[in-house]
């Protein structure tokens, strides 16, 4: 029986309830995914204060520190690699935030906290047992992405859990944790600073596995909310829950306002899409800023590079480590303050009382500081006096961040969205966070050094904006109940505007949920372990692609292998100074190298087509696998020329197998709504080979002896074998076993892909279309017929237009062999890590917008580096070597363009043409893409040299064009495909408005029941 709801002064209802034992150590237990966080922003800045950990990674700029001692106190610390190890973990935070948002949404709060638990795990191990550079960043790579799961899922599951009064207070634990293991990072860094030997730093970094074990073991024992049960159909799941965390029976009143939000979030099929919309506009500017405004108050700043901040204003080693253990503190002790508070006087008031006590600090701290070094930077360490009082602000500052911007800025974005968009909100809040913490992180040594003392006053005028901001536009959201802060929003002096009446639903009882329409039909079923594992074992065919895409760029720039299989190139590279920047890669016979490959590759799938059709997707895959592994082992081992070129032979075949198997097979097995974000993980495993290629790639050129490429092609050998065991332990598709004939086998399948028995209509389709394909006894004559030209001319131009966009010709300019190396590196980081944009925004936004939106941003950058480029080398192409800042303004929008193509061209050139064709040409059809694809990559990378040493810096232009010409195409010939099954892609083409005089009535067949199969 529902109880009286009282209406609070807040505006808000008052549910009955009370704070339970049950609910605090469940808020507790989740909490603890801030230590992770944590424990790493002050982990790394003290490991980077460490001789021997400077000594081991960063050599340059330990002796920068210690043999220079008129050094700028400002610059001393300014290196591009340590700046990279440090933020390299918020660029991967930010990234998986996105892929965390559907996550959370599909599976639940808690699977989120798990995965980012384990991958925390899988980075600690890494990085404490680190022997190379590679290793660090990878190691917090896998941090970041730990960090960005935790992040994004902590925050929702409290403020989902808390009683509607004590929200604030519950959600600041998640801060309360963070700050927690800050400290916990200072105090072991101080600690293992004093180890003998120089492994401290280990200690220091492995450490991290214990937050992750504490989050991962702690998140298996927590249950769901009640949001995300009913949000996932367990509604009385839900209700016990609701009833268990709030301590009485009387829950009916929230209960129907959950349910209500529930089903207004069902009508919201596309989140990332949805959330532009005006009603949301005041919760997404709020998520979007404010995480903007926190790092820009400059506090991470301060707590990843404490120890190095201390030491740069004259703290010698072991007072630096222990000013930053006594700041750990502040910032721990200041956070029960919010904690006691945040629910009494609100958030609006501790927001502009911190942002007050900031702005004050900064300014005393930038003069004290300036007094004493000047714009120079150089000057005598500070007194013992001096440096209390700067250490006293910096205290003081830190305590103002910990009970307003450091808690408040996790808290109010968790809980001003409403239910339909919370995850894709929540993940836009934790990507600003990450992007601006990774690009504050980046330039924060930078920005030391050119600034000098002026940057405390830099971010004081941030902080004197963002204080004025809440001011004016963030309404008080103490003691709103989550499901009605819409209600907040409504009374606002500004933003109410942008909220109907239309747009309130809490409130209204009701028990039924409601169904949308999609894009198709909506079999039945569901996301199922088994469907993503096996499509992720799939994908893997994709490293084989991605690998050798990596690795030959790279060992053809080591001097060894050039000069001992392309001697010519060599010498004219390093002999000939004047040589034209243009053309010092020209030579007939390298590019055969490389593009032989292609060639191979577009004859193999040809064959493929016949092998994928008649013994189905597994045995094309793992023909690919055994096939590259011969041609990995070859080129490993090479002698010659002939050698080289046989195994590139090799590799392509097996390229060309696994490229035309691969797309088919994800296509097949995933349901229709996700078709396109498990389709894409095999271009994700293509951006994955390259940047373990470019890694490889980085670490053997430094191998003694000139060896170190035989290792970068041998390792070909591994993903071989990962695709090659992966294939033997696939099953087929039911697709593939029906047009095989094997028709109760494919039901079995479809039933356990799908997890559930009701899969008849499914099945009567598939049948439909195998019964349809049995008419079809010549595929590669019957394909030229005029039902079938709209998707073979998209099967023809789109991997023609894919290769025109440049991408598999873009290289740096002007660097040296490292630097060329690291910056190939961090271009596969780009493209691996948008690729997840793709793999979350594809079925939702849906494959047009992406196309249209990536080739724009292609084409403004292809534009912008070909203007660069061309100012530096103009049309004689001899010139100095670019400047640092010159070179990282080319590689910046390089990686822009980059991360257009990889969140559109790149797995879409995959995915639309796998997904167009009807089965009875279906094999066919991808063969034609997949020829297509490697014909234009054999003829582009054949001339790419020629190319570039006629046209100049107009290539870019060259390919801009093409881009511009694609993107029109695209806008006006390709239907939306996404949500429409498979096999009923034939009603997308006939809806079309130039392709639909194609097809005629009697060429659609889906959505006849039948049970028999035809002659």
């Amino acid at each position: 029986m529902a109880g009286g709801v009282v209406v609070s002064a807040s505006g808000g209802k008052e549910y009955p309830g009370k704070m339970t034992l049950f609910v605090f150590l469940t808020c507790f237990v989740a909490s603890s995914g801030g230590l992770i966080f944590g424990y790493d922003l002050g982990i790394s800045g003290g490991v980077t204060s460490m001789d021997s950990f400077l000594l081991k990674f960063f050599p340059s700029v330990y002796h920068k520190e210690k043999e220079d001692v008129s050094t700028n106190q400002y610059c001393k610390f300014d290196s591009e690699l340590l700046t990279l190890f440090t933020s390299s973990l918020y660029l991967a935070a930010l990234v998986a935030s996105f892929l965390a948002a559907t996550v959370t949404r599909v599976f639940g709060r808690k699977w989120s906290m798990f995965g980012g638990g384990i991958t925390f795990l899988v980075g600690a191990v890494i990085n404490g047992a680190a022997e190379s550079v590679f290793m660090l960043i990878l190691g917090r790579i896998l941090l970041g992405i730990g960090v960005g799961f935790a992040n994004q899922s902590v925050p929702l599951y409290l403020s989902e859990m808390a009683p509607p009064k004590l929200r604030g207070m519950l959600n600041i634990g998640f801060q309360l944790m963070i700050t927690i293991g800050i400290l916990a990072a200072n105090l072991i860094n101080y600690a293992t600073a004093k180890i003998a030997g120089g492994w401290g730093w280990r200690v220091s970094l492995g450490l991290a596995a214990v937050p992750a074990v504490v989050i991962a073991l702690g998140a298996l024992l927590l249950p769901d909310t009640p949001n995300s049960l009913i949000e996932r159909g367990h509604a009385e799941q839900a209700r016990s829950m609701l009833s268990k965390i709030r301590g009485t029976d009387d829950v009916q009143e929230e209960y129907d306002d959950l349910v209500a939000a529930s089903e207004e979030s069902k009508t919201i099929k596309h989140p990332w899409k949805n959330i532009l919309e005006k009603k949301y506009r005041p919760a997404l500017t709020m998520a979007i800023l404010i995480p903007f405004f926190q790092q820009l108050t400059g506090i991470n700043v301060i707590m990843f590079y404490a120890p190095v901040l201390f030491k740069t204003i004259g703290f010698k080693d072991d007072a630096a480590l222990m000013s930053a253990v006594i700041t750990g503190l502040v910032n721990m002790f200041a956070t029960f303050v919010s904690i006691a508070t945040v629910d009494r006087v609100g958030r609006r008031a501790l927001f502009l009382q911190g942002g007050t006590q900031m702005l004050i600090c900064q300014i005393v701290v930038g003069t004290l500081i300036g007094f004493q070094f000047g714009t120079s930077g150089v000057g005598a360490n500070l007194s013992r006096g001096y440096a209390s009082c700067v250490v006293l602000f910096i205290c003081v500052y830190v305590a103002g961040f910990a009970w307003s911007w450091g808690p408040l800025g996790w808290l109010v974005p968790s809980e001003i969205f409403p239910l339909e968009i919370r995850s894709a909100g929540q993940s836009i809040n934790v990507s600003v966070n990450m992007f601006f913490t990774f690009i504050i992180g980046q330039a924060f040594l930078t920005l030391l050094c050119r600034l000098k003392f002026g940057l405390f006053y830099f971010f004081g005028g941030w902080v004197l904006v963002m204080t004025i901001f809440i001011g004016l536009f963030l309404p008080e959201t103490k003691n709103v109940p989550i499901e009605e802060m819409v209600l907040a929003w409504k009374k606002h002096w500004f933003w109410g505007k942008f909220i109907s009446d239309d747009d309130i639903h809490v409130g209204k009882k009701t028990s039924t949920f409601v169904v949308s329409a999609s894009g198709g039909k909506e079999y039945p079923g569901k996301m199922t372990l088994f469907v993503f594992l096996t499509c992720f074992v799939a994908s893997s065919g994709g490293l084989i692609f991605g690998y050798d895409l990596g690795i030959s760029g790279g060992v053809t720039s080591m001097d060894s292998f050039l000069l001992k299989f392309f001697p010519s190139v060599y010498h004219k590279e390093k002999e000939d100074v004047s040589t034209n920047q243009y053309c010092k890669f020209d030579s007939e016979l390298l590019t055969l190298f490389t593009s032989s490959l292609y060639l191979a590759a577009l004859v193999a799938s040809f064959l493929a087509a016949t092998v994928t059709r008649v013994f189905g997707r597994k045995w094309s895959m793992f023909g690919g696998g055994i096939t590259f592994l011969a041609g990995a082992v070859i080129n490993g081992a090479a002698e010659s020329v002939f050698m080289l070129i046989l195994g590139r032979i090799l590799l392509g075949i097996g390229v060309g197998f696994a490229n035309q198997s691969v797309p088919l097979y994800l296509s097949e097995m995933a349901p229709p709504k996700l078709r396109g974000m498990l389709n894409i993980g095999f271009q994700l495993m293509i951006t994955i080979g390259i940047l373990a290629a470019n890694l490889i790639n980085y670490a053997t050129a430094k191998i003694a002896g000139g060896w170190g490429w035989r290792v970068s092609l041998g390792l070909a050998a591994v993903p071989a074998v990962i695709i090659a065991l992966g294939a033997l332990l696939l099953p087929d598709t039911p697709n593939s076993l029906i047009e095989r004939g094997h028709a109760e086998q494919a039901r079995s399948m479809l039933s356990k892909i799908r997890g559930t028995d009701g899969v008849q209509e499914e099945y009567d389709d598939l049948v439909a279309a195998s019964e349809e394909s049995k008419t079809i006894k010549h595929p590669w004559k019957n394909i030229l017929e005029k039902k079938y030209r709209p998707a073979l001319t998209m099967a023809i131009l789109i991997p023609f237009f894919q290769q025109l966009t440049g991408i598999n010709v873009i290289i740096p300019f002007g660097f040296e062999d490292d630097a060329a190396l690291m910056s190939a590196v961090i271009t596969g980081l780009v493209n691996m890590f948008a690729t997840f944009v793709s793999i979350a925004t594809v079925d939702r936004v849906g494959r047009r917008a992406l196309f249209l939106q990536g080739g724009t941003q292609m084409l403004i950058c292809q534009i912008v580096v070909g203007t660069l480029i061309g100012f530096q080398f103009g049309t004689s192409g001899v010139g100095a070597n670019l400047s640092r800042g010159y070179a990282s303004c080319v590689v910046l929008f390089i990686c822009v363009y980059v991360a257009g193509f990889a969140w559109s061209w790149g797995p879409l050139g995959w995915l639309v043409p796998s997904e167009i064709f009807p089965l009875e040409i279906r094999s066919a059809g991808q063969s034609i893409n997949v020829s297509v694809n490697m014909f234009f990559t054999f003829i582009i990378g054949q001339a790419f040299l020629t190319l570039l040493c006629r046209l100049k810096f107009g290539l870019f232009y060259f390919f801009g064009g093409w881009v511009l010409v694609m993107t029109i195409f695209i806008g006006l010939f390709l239907p939306e495909t996404k949500n429409v099954p498979i096999e009923e892609m034939v009603l997308a083409w006939k809806k079309h408005w130039f392709w639909g005089k194609f097809i005629s009535d009697d060429d659609i067949h889906v959505g006849k029941k039948t049970s028999t199969f035809g002659a």
